[in-house]
This record gives structure tokens, C-alpha cells and sequence, in this order.
């Protein structure tokens, strides 16, 4: 509980630009700008502030150097008496009425002065008349209060003096337990400005930072403002950065990632109306990623941003940990062909044209000249969404993605399947072959190739058959980025992510340099050779397809390959004894040649379980040389060693502003390391200091045409010779997405389309009975 003694300065800061509550009583945000005189001000009036004036005698003779430092006396004054003050703006006139540079005369008044618009205890007003109708109903908070001062300039002393004082109330003084609530003497100050910022950037609610605030200065009687002007100092901060509108907030934003990042990539593509229509971009890190990682990608663009849906697509592929990590993003406009030309284009320009070996995407249009491969995933859900939710169909679709391996099984087993699961015969729901499910199932086989095992077989993706890896970066996504954020809140919550899918990046190379895999076959000399090169999700995988290779028997072919390669067959039994799950191994014993039919090395990257059965087998009998695994079946992408090797990036003219800024960041930190280490001695501190001092008088009599904090233009001209034509375009304003959901209603479920089928037959029937 606040006590009655005289508050300090450290409780109460100015507000002399506080806006007036208005006719409809909300309050106003607070200032945002920090201004940093208040702090000499503060030391300046910390003694006055104490004097509680008694008489007429004691206030005549206070003296006030400046505006602020008189109205946070009276402030100070007013919080101790308990009520609370209004500015009344200052006069720029003499006593002639003529105009003048500096404040002649201002005032405060008791915030309860005058009445409400059509106050009902105002006797002024009639009940008879007609009054003004109030916008909305709210609570008294005036009484026609007269307590008021006046300041007035002194031409002698040119400091301020009090004209006139009243000060007596027609209410009750607010308590010492509730001053904390009085308006004029809510502030925040630099320090919880900044917490305020950063817990925002961090991505935590209003209500947990301000209890934060709260703990950190014992109380919420003791923070100084109330959860309300937390929220309103927020929303005044986002107004100001939206103040000239989401195309300048994106450009600036871009431009200083650019001059701190030399790698960082982006590019804006803009409609005839120059509005922004689409955004790409990409940092140093997902470049170099891409670099090394960048055979297989996922692209993706379910992700709706913000109210206006506008889709983030992003380009997202697996590391060597084989976790997810972003190579680029960009936020569309639509979905159509020529913006994915256009993004495609874009993505390529920014990794120096290289493109990756394969892309799965859930959309028909990919780069050219890599394997495009259609999401599993989502063609399920579309053949689910065509009313195909018959068991027998979905399982024998499943077999067609994951278990052929050659086109001609494809082609036997697609029409089996039309056979067993759409015979005209049958009337059943989901059986009969109408021609929505024909027309479908058209589009679906003319595109085989980019979902089935049967041509997947032979292109190298890591495993990856969707682009689940996408949607799974998704997931990440919800818990960062919100529909409400503006574009400058989405970026900031975008780099968060980003930071602490790099961070666990960090954390699984740390964990590398201290542990190993577990080994649970301590005796296989397969496993003993992998275990120190693979990382652990990887060796965890082929320990996995290790486990399972004892279900294989080995059965030799005595024929050979044109090639000279000896062929063996594995399979499995089933509970009757039946061969099931055949696969052929090839083997090539002078060049330790391994191939086998499911091609898991060609595919994933790692040795298949049968291929792992035929080295045990052959290793242990008579063929020792088996067991030494070529190191061409050590991929590289999947080891701790992956990111080893010379990484380069195109060449990058660099600017003044960014060559500044990099250097500013370079000496700060050597700076910073320096102070840290050295400022515990004295000798070792005064000798530093000494000789900064003397850098400082050398350095700036070395560059006396150069303003402070500011590249020269001589500098400029000779690093950047056409800058005004680099510059990227600026375009008036972000381009608006028109109806963004029309097209992405939700889709009815099996038993939603029923009960709807069964309304619609009953009022058909209704109506017959009708007629």
C-alpha cells in the first residue's frame, strides 16, 4: 500500500502532451517517443517536489525553470493530495495578444472540472429540452470541480511562477491504496518500455508480460500503469510503425536484414497497379542450408498467414539430423500458374541456379527440370473428398504409392483394382463408378508417375513422400504466428522460428560431439563401421532395417548378371510358410557392389534390411571382403561431417550502408569482449579509458568532413557507383486478397454427406406427396 508521504520522480513522469479524455471518457494511448530530457528534469525538481505548500506566501516564491518542470510539480503535488490533473494547453501570446516563440501561459485543472455531455446532474441542462443523445452510456466522473492553477513567465527571471491558485474540491480525495489507478501519474519508463518490447517480440501475451512487470516490481501497485496502457502503449507502437503503410514497413524491413546479413535475397513482384502482390526472400543460413541439403525439397501453401489468408509458401527440406530447415519463403497473392513461374524463377536466381534433384509439392506445377513429385498425402484426402471412402479402394490406392516397383506391376494392379472396387453391378454408396470419381481417377493415373513406388524407385528423395515435411512445419508455425499480427509482427515471429529451429540444430551437434548412438548389436561389424559416421536418427533407421533383416532367408541364384554380379533372393515366410515379399539382391564381390530391388539406397540413402541380411549372410560364409562397406555407401548429406566442404556464395556488390553496418557490428563486439574482461581492474580499466580517449581525438581529427554515424559520399560513390538504380522497387501498397476464404470451404465429412443426401431425398419425397 502506497503511503502519504511525497512521491519521487521514479513514481511519476511527466505526460504533457496527454491527450483529453474526450466526450466519450476512453482512454488514450500513452506516448510512445522516449524523451530524454526527463531525466534532468527529474534531477532538477527531486528536492522541490518534497515542498507542500501551506499558505499563499509559501507558492508565491517557487520558481519553475521550464513547462514540464511546473507541471510535474503540480503532478507530484496532486498524486500526494489525491486527485488527478488535466494539462491546459500553453499560450504563445503576451499580454497584447501577440504571437511569441516561447510558452507564456499554462495551467492544470482537477480532472473532475466541468461536466459530461448531457449529464443529467449538470443543472445546467433541462430536463424538457431535447438533449445532444451520448454515443454510449458511461459512468459520472465529474463534478464541476473549480480547482485549477495558472503558470505565468516572469520576463525578469524568464522562469515560470504560479498566477493564481484554487485549490479547493468539491469531491473526496482518492485514497492512498488507489492513487495507482489516477491517470496524470501513470507512466512507463525507458526500462519497462524495452521489457514491454521485448516480451512482445518474443511472442507473449499482454496479460503474462504484465504480470511479469508486475512481479518484477513487487506488486501491481508498484508497476506504475495499468494492464490497459500496456495494451494501448502496444497498439499506439504498431500504428506507428504501420503509419506509412505495409509496402514501406516491408522495404525497410528488407533493406536492414540486407545491410546486416550480405547473403540475404529478396524479391517483390508487383501488379500494373505497382501494389505488391508477391514477396520472396531468403537469409545467408538458408542458403548455405540449401547448399548442402538442397537435393530433396518440400513446397507447400496450405499456410494462411493473417486475416487476409495471403499463403506462405516455403521451401523446406531435411538436414542430416533429418529435421526440418527452411531454404526460402514467400508470401502470395494467389495460387495461380504464372505466380508459381514466378516464384520458381526467383528461388532458383537466389541459389545460383541450383536446382534440386526432386520437389513435392501439392500442386501441379514444379521446376522443370527436376523430378516433380505430388503429395501423397493430399491425394488420399482428394480421393476421400470425391466420396471414395470405401476401406477395399484405400488400401489398394495405398499399395499402389509404397509397394510396386515396376511399371508394368502399376499397370496390372490399377486395373485390378478398378475391377475390385467399382463394379457396375453394385448400387452401394462409394462403390458405383459415377463420372465425377471416372474423371478423377483419369487425372489421377495420368500423373502416376509423380506418386507412385513404381517411378519414385529411382530418384534419390531422403525418404520423403509428401509434403508432410511442410505441413509439418506448419504445426511449428501455430505456435509463432497468429491471424491477428500485422506484417511486421509476421516477420519478426518468422525470424523466431527460424532462430529456434537453429538453435535444436545446434543442440544436436553439441550432443554429437559428446555421445554416440546406442548399439544394440554390439557383435555386427556392419553396424560398428556405420555408428561413428552416420548421425543418430540416421543410424537409428539402419539399426531399425538391421533389426528386421533377420525375418529375411537367403536363397542363392547360380545364374550371374551380364555384369558379372551374382543375383540372391531374400523373403519372408508367412504363417503357413508361404514365400511372401520377395526381393532380389545383386552382388558384386570384386568392387563391392550391393543393389537391391526396393532401391531404399537409391531412395533414402541408407542400406536396406535385405541388403544388410545378404552382408551377414556372405560375410560370415566365405566371403569376408563383403563385410568392408564401400564408402560409397556413406552418404555424406546424412553424416556429422555434411556441411564440411567450401560453401560459396554469388558475389554480392556491397553497399556503404552495408559495409558500415558490418563494420559498426565487428568493433562493437571487440569492444564488448574487451570492457567485459578488463573493467574488474582498476589500473587495467584507467589505462583503457586513457587510451580510447586518445583513439577518440585521433580518429575524428582524421575525418573532420564526416558527421558522426554517417558513411562519406566519397566512400559511397567508389563501393556502390549506381546505387540510386539498385535500389529495389517501392511499391504504394500491399496488395489485398479479395474473398481469400471463398474457395477453401471445409469439406463435409462421409456422415455430413449422407445426412444431407437423406434431407434432400425426404423433401423430394414431400413434394411428390404434395403434387
Amino acid at each position: 500500500m502506497m503511503d502519504s508521504s511525497p512521491i519521487t520522480m521514479d513514481e511519476v513522469v511527466d505526460e504533457a502532451n496527454e491527450q483529453k479524455t474526450g466526450e466519450t471518457g476512453t482512454e488514450t494511448a500513452m506516448d510512445v517517443d522516449v524523451d530524454v530530457q526527463k531525466t534532468t528534469v527529474q534531477r532538477e525538481i527531486d528536492d522541490e517536489i518534497k515542498i507542500i505548500p501551506s499558505n499563499e506566501e509559501t507558492w508565491m516564491n517557487l520558481r519553475f525553470d521550464t513547462k514540464d518542470h511546473g507541471l510535474l510539480w503540480y503532478k507530484c503535488y496532486a498524486h500526494d493530495k489525491g486527485f488527478s490533473v488535466r494539462e491546459t494547453g500553453g499560450v504563445k501570446r503576451t499580454s497584447n495578444n501577440k504571437p511569441c516563440e516561447v510558452v507564456r501561459y499554462f495551467g492544470g485543472r482537477c480532472n473532475k472540472e466541468g461536466w459530461r455531455q448531457g449529464s443529467a446532474n449538470n443543472p445546467a441542462n433541462d430536463d424538457h429540452v431535447d438533449q445532444k443523445p451520448r454515443s454510449r452510456i458511461t459512468k459520472e466522473d465529474r463534478w464541476d470541480c473549480k480547482a485549477v492553477i495558472r503558470f505565468q513567465l516572469e520576463d525578469s527571471s524568464q522562469k515560470y511562477y504560479i498566477s493564481s491558485w484554487l485549490d479547493e474540491h468539491n469531491h473526496k480525495m482518492i485514497p492512498p491504496s488507489s492513487r495507482q489507478f489516477m491517470r496524470s501519474n501513470r507512466t512507463m519508463n525507458e526500462v519497462q518500455k524495452f521489457l514491454i518490447d521485448m516480451y512482445h517480440k518474443a511472442g507473449i501475451s499482454i496479460q503474462s508480460s504484465f504480470q511479469a512487470l508486475c512481479l518484477a516490481a513487487g506488486g501491481r501497485e508498484n508497476v506504475g500503469f495499468t494492464q490497459m496502457d500496456h495494451k494501448n502503449y502496444i497498439r499506439t507502437k504498431r500504428q506507428k510503425t504501420m503509419k506509412f503503410g505495409e509496402a514501406t514497413m516491408i522495404y525497410h524491413h528488407f533493406k536492414s536484414e540486407a545491410s546486416m546479413d550480405p547473403a540475404f535475397f529478396y524479391e517483390i513482384q508487383v501488379d500494373i497497379n505497382e501494389e505488391i502482390a508477391s514477396i520472396f526472400w531468403a537469409d545467408g543460413r538458408m542458403r548455405m542450408d540449401y547448399f548442402y541439403f538442397g537435393d530433396t525439397i518440400s513446397f507447400d501453401t496450405t499456410y494462411r498467414t493473417n486475416k487476409n489468408a495471403r499463403p506462405l509458401a516455403l521451401f523446406v527440406g531435411f538436414n542430416n539430423y533429418r529435421e526440418s530447415c527452411v531454404f526460402g519463403a514467400a508470401l502470395l497473392y494467389d495460387e495461380t500458374s504464372a505466380t508459381f513461374d514466378w516464384l520458381f524463377k526467383q528461388f532458383l536466381i537466389c541459389m545460383n541456379g541450383k536446382e534440386p534433384g526432386a520437389v513435392f509439392t501439392d500442386q501441379a506445377t514444379a521446376l522443370s527440370r527436376t523430378y516433380h513429385g505430388l503429395c501423397t498425402f493430399h491425394i488420399t484426402m482428394n480421393a476421400k473428398s470425391n466420396g471414395l471412402w470405401l476401406s477395399p479402394f484405400l488400401e489398394e490406392l495405398s499399395f499402389l504409392m509404397y509397394d510396386l516397383e515396376t511399371e508394368d506391376e502399376f499397370d496390372y494392379y490399377w486395373k485390378k483394382m478398378l475391377e475390385n472396387c467399382f463394379n457396375e453391378e453394385e448400387e452401394e454408396e462409394g462403390k458405383k463408378l459415377t463420372s465425377k470419381i471416372e474423371a478423377w481417377l483419369q487425372n489421377l493415373h495420368k500423373v502416376r508417375s509423380k506418386w507412385s513406388s513404381a517411378w519414385l524407385k529411382d530418384h534419390f528423395a531422403c525418404g520423403m513422400r509428401s509434403s508432410q515435411l511442410s505441413e509439418s512445419c506448419n504445426s511449428h508455425l501455430r505456435k509463432y504466428l497468429k491471424s491477428k499480427l500485422t506484417l511486421w509482427e509476421f516477420f519478426i515471429q518468422f525470424n523466431n522460428l527460424l532462430e529456434a529451429k537453429r538453435h535444436k540444430e545446434l543442440r544436436n551437434d553439441y550432443d554429437a560431439l559428446n555421445t554416440i548412438p546406442y548399439l544394440v548389436f554390439t557383435n555386427s561389424e556392419v553396424l560398428q563401421h556405420f555408428v561413428t559416421k552416420y548421425t543418430q536418427p540416421i543410424f537409428g533407421n539402419m539399426q531399425d532395417e538391421y533389426s528386421k533383416s533377420f525375418k529375411y532367408h537367403i536363397r542363392p541364384n547360380n545364374s550371374k548378371d551380364i555384369d558379372g554380379m551374382f543375383a540372391y533372393e531374400l523373403h519372408k515366410l508367412d504363417q503357413q510358410g508361404n514365400p511372401i515379399d520377395k526381393r532380389i539382391v545383386m552382388v558384386d564381390f570384386v568392387e563391392r557392389k550391393l543393389i537391391c530391388s526396393c532401391k531404399m539406397f537409391e531412395k533414402c540413402g541408407w542400406l536396406c534390411r535385405h541388403v544388410l541380411r545378404a552382408i551377414d549372410h556372405l560375410g560370415y560364409g566365405g566371403h569376408p571382403e563383403i563385410l568392408k562397406i564401400h564408402t560409397r555407401y556413406i552418404l555424406k548429406r546424412w553424416t556429422y561431417d555434411a556441411k564440411s566442404g567450401d560453401f560459396t556464395l554469388p558475389a554480392i556488390q556491397d553497399t556503404a550502408e552495408r559495409v558500415y553496418c558490418s563494420r559498426v557490428k565487428q568493433l562493437t563486439g571487440s569492444m564488448n569482449l574487451l570492457a567485459t574482461r578488463t573493467c574488474m581492474d582498476d589500473d587495467i580499466y584507467k589505462m583503457l579509458e586513457e587510451g580510447m580517449q586518445a583513439l577518440k581525438i585521433r580518429a575524428e581529427s582524421m575525418m573532420p568532413a564526416m558527421k558522426f554515424g554517417q558513411p562519406s559520399t566519397s566512400t559511397e560513390a567508389e563501393l556502390n557507383p549506381t546505387s540510386s538504380e539498385s535500389e529495389p522497387h517501392w511499391a504504394k501498397a500491399l496488395k489485398v486478397r479479395t474473398d481469400p476464404f471463398k474457395s477453401r470451404t471445409r469439406r463435409k465429412n462421409r456422415i455430413e454427406i449422407i445426412r444431407e443426401r437423406r434431407r434432400q431425398t425426404k423433401l423430394q419425397e414431400r413434394a411428390a406427396e404434395g403434387k
